[in-house]
């Protein structure tokens, strides 16, 4: 069963992605935090909101993917995001895949799908 690393600070769409996650057969280990997570997962997939952003600012989000590639390591990232100039970056912030919020459930269990059988990201070309 893939696992799946869930980051929002959103507690009711942090419970809204475990339920989809876990309903649809994949393990997910959820959090607010970065550190809410045990330093020892590993999963195969993690989806996460821009935390740090409260208003949007490319550098911040960046650093945020680095934090969690560094953390993850080779994983692809899916981040679900309000964010609406996030998903107007050309490069895609680096990551595997956006979508927004709200999301259709359908549309995200597509992508995740997708991004499993891809089994592993696309290494990103970021500029700053």
């Amino acid at each position: 069963m893939p696992s799946i690393v869930v980051l929002d600070d959103d507690p009711i769409v942090l419970e809204l992605l475990r339920t989809v996650l876990e309903d649809a057969g994949y393990a997910s280990i959820c959090g607010a935090r970065l550190e809410d997570v045990p330093a020892a997962v590993r999963p195969d997939l993690v989806i996460s909101d821009l935390i740090p952003l409260k208003a949007y600012g490319r550098l911040v989000a960046l650093d945020w993917i680095s934090t969690l590639r560094e953390r993850f390591g080779p994983v692809p990232i899916l981040v679900v995001t309000a964010h609406t100039a996030a998903l107007r970056e050309p490069d895609g912030l680096g990551v595997d895949g956006t979508i927004g919020k709200p999301f259709d459930v359908e549309a995200l269990l597509a992508k995740v799908k997708g991004l499993l059988a891809a089994g592993g990201p696309t290494p990103p070309t970021v500029t700053s």
